[in-house]
C-alpha cells in the first residue's frame, strides 16, 4: 500500500468513507439541499444560505364545481454555518505509515470526532420539536412509550415509511433486556449491532447513539399557577403568560400544554384528543409580576412555517391548522418535568423532519497539498501545510454544514 501522503485525493476519499460510516443521524435525515448549494463552483464559506419551501398541506372540497384556494406556501432560510475541523501536527512515525495503517490509527478516530459533532447537532434540533412522550427522568424501556411516539406521529399525518428512532445507551440497554425474551433466538443473538437494534419497534428502525442531547427544564416549572394571559389570535407566533412566580426562566426546549387546546390532524383538521404540546423556541424570563409578555413558541415561532391557526382561521390557512381552538384567557399551563431537571431527549422521527446539508469548502489558492471530496451528500476538505516558524507540518480536515428542522410535527421527543 502506498504511503499515506502520496496523494491527497486518496486521503480525502478515505476520510469521507470513515465519516459516512460513523454518522448515525446524518444517514437518516433529508439530504436533498446539497444540489442547491452546488451552484457555486469553487465551494462555499461559512454563513452561506438558501431559501427553502416549507411543507405543503391541502384540504379537500365537496362537489363537482371547482372551489380553489390560494396556496399559502411558507419559506425559511437554510444556512450552512457549522464549520468544524480536526487538525494535528504530523510526526515522523505517521510519515512512514502506509495508508491502511495510518487510516486505522489516526484518520478513523479523527472522522469519528467529526461524525459525532454532526450527530450532536442534528439531535440538538429537539429544541424546535413540540411533541414529546414518556416521562422526564424515567428511561424509556417498554413497547408502550415507543408506540405512543408512533401514535403521536400518525396523529400529525406523518407518512408511515422512513420512520426512525434514535435512543441513548441506557435506553438501548433496557429496551434490549426487556425484549430479549420476545423475539426469535436468531434476533436475540445479534442483540445490538453497530448503532442499530436489529428489530423494528413500533414501526421504527431503532438506532443507538451516544450523542443524544440532554435537556434542562427551566425554573418556571416550579410555578404552579401559570396561565394564559389574554386570548390568542389567528396567526400568532408568541404566547402571553401570567403567574405569581417572579424571576423564573423558561428554557428553550421546554415543553408545555394549555388546558382545552388540542392538536389536530393537519389533513382533516379533526382534533386528536391529545393536548397540543408547545415548545419554547427562545429562552425567556418572567418579569417582576410573574408574566411573560411574548413567549416565542413552536407552533408559532418564525423559525417554523407553522403558526397558531385554529378551525376558525381563514380558509386559505386551514391546511396549516395546528390547534382545534385558540388558547383562551386564564387557561392553565402545565410544564413537562420539574425545575432544573436534566433528562435525555431521545428522538423518533420521519426522514423529512430534519435536514443536513454539507457543502464543499473553498480552498485557498496557495494550497500545494490538499484535496476536496464529495460523495453521497458528504463533503470534506484536507490540507497539509508547513508552519515556517517552527518547521512543523500540520494536517487538517474541515467540514462545513447546516442542520435544519424542516417539519417539527414529523418528529416526537421521547423523554428519558
Amino acid at each position: 500500500m502506498a504511503n499515506a501522503f502520496s496523494n491527497p485525493t486518496v486521503v480525502a476519499r478515505e476520510a469521507l468513507r470513515h465519516l459516512d460510516n460513523n454518522c448515525v443521524m446524518g444517514n437518516l435525515v433529508h439530504r436533498g439541499y446539497e444540489e442547491e448549494f452546488k451552484k457555486r463552483h469553487n465551494g462555499w464559506n461559512q454563513g452561506a444560505s438558501i431559501t427553502i419551501n416549507g411543507p405543503v398541506y391541502f384540504r379537500t372540497k365537496t362537489g363537482r364545481s371547482v372551489d380553489q384556494v390560494d396556496l399559502k406556501e411558507r419559506s425559511v432560510t437554510y444556512t450552512v454555518d457549522q464549520w468544524k475541523h480536526v487538525a494535528w501536527d504530523l510526526n515522523a512515525e505517521e510519515m512512514t505509515l502506509d495508508l491502511d495503517k495510518w487510516s486505522e490509527r489516526y484518520l478513523k478516530p479523527a472522522m469519528q470526532a467529526l461524525a459525532n459533532t454532526i450527530d450532536t447537532a442534528l439531535l440538538g434540533l429537539y429544541v424546535d420539536v413540540p411533541n414529546q412522550v414518556g416521562t422526564p427522568g424515567v428511561t424509556p424501556s417498554t413497547f408502550l412509550v415507543f408506540a405512543q411516539a408512533k401514535a403521536r406521529l400518525t396523529e400529525e399525518a406523518c407518512p408511515p415509511e422512513m420512520r426512525y428512532c434514535v435512543i441513548e445507551a441506557q435506553a438501548c440497554a433496557l429496551l434490549a433486556d426487556n425484549f430479549k425474551g420476545l423475539f426469535l433466538q436468531t434476533v436475540v443473538d445479534k442483540s445490538i449491532r453497530k448503532g442499530q437494534i436489529p428489530q423494528q419497534v413500533a414501526g421504527f428502525e431503532m438506532y443507538e447513539d451516544q450523542n443524544v442531547n440532554t435537556h434542562t427544564v427551566g425554573t418556571w416549572a416550579a410555578v404552579t399557577d401559570i396561565q394564559k394571559d389574554g386570548a390568542s389570535s389567528e396567526a400568532d407566533t408568541t404566547l402571553a403568560l401570567k403567574s405569581t412566580g417572579a424571576a423564573q426562566t423558561a428554557n428553550a426546549g421546554d415543553i408545555f400544554t394549555i388546558a382545552a387546546v388540542n392538536s389536530v390532524n393537519p389533513i382533516s383538521g379533526i382534533a386528536t384528543g391529545s393536548l397540543r404540546q408547545w415548545v419554547v423556541a427562545t429562552a425567556a424570563s418572567m418579569d417582576g409580576s410573574g408574566e411573560i409578555a411574548a413567549l416565542s413558541v413552536i407552533p408559532g415561532n418564525a423559525r417554523s412555517v407553522h403558526k397558531i391557526f385554529s378551525s376558525s382561521a381563514a380558509e386559505a390557512f386551514l391546511p396549516y391548522q395546528t390547534v382545534n381552538t385558540l388558547p383562551q384567557n386564564n387557561a392553565d399551563v402545565t410544564i413537562a418535568g420539574t425545575s432544573g431537571q436534566v433528562y435525555p431527549v431521545n428522538m423518533a422521527f420521519h426522514r423529512d423532519a430534519f435536514g443536513l446539508c454539507m457543502v464543499p469548502i473553498e480552498q485557498p489558492a496557495s494550497v500545494t497539498w490538499g484535496a476536496r471530496m464529495t460523495y453521497d451528500g458528504y463533503s470534506i476538505s484536507v490540507i497539509r501545510y508547513l508552519t515556517g516558524s517552527t518547521l512543523t507540518e500540520t494536517i487538517r480536515f474541515d467540514i462545513l454544514y447546516g442542520v435544519k428542522v424542516l417539519n417539527p410535527f414529523l418528529a416526537c421527543r421521547i423523554a428519558g
